[in-house]
């Protein structure tokens, strides 16, 4: 997966991670990257964080995901063109 799309280590671990989680064997990873976004954007959005830390991990988490989804997305885009 790492060489495809020149995935830093944190973006890998973050990729692994939502493969585990969404267990549905139907989703496409690009929307189980969808979803992931969903969730942390409604985590900032709802405050469903206890302290500044938290929320600032969740930033960082929604980071690494805006980036997956820019390889990951943009590339399935260009291969369209």
């Amino acid at each position: 997966m790492n060489t495809k799309f020149n995935l830093t280590t944190e973006e890998e671990q973050v990729a692994k991670r939502i493969n585990s989680y969404f267990k549905p064997g139907d989703m496409s990873f690009q929307e189980k990257l969808f979803h992931a976004l969903l969730i942390a954007q409604n985590e900032l959005d709802g405050h469903h964080f206890s302290t500044e830390y938290e929320r600032l991990r969740i930033l960082q988490f929604k980071s690494v995901l805006d980036s997956l989804h820019q390889k990951f997305c943009g590339n399935y885009v260009n291969r369209l063109e």
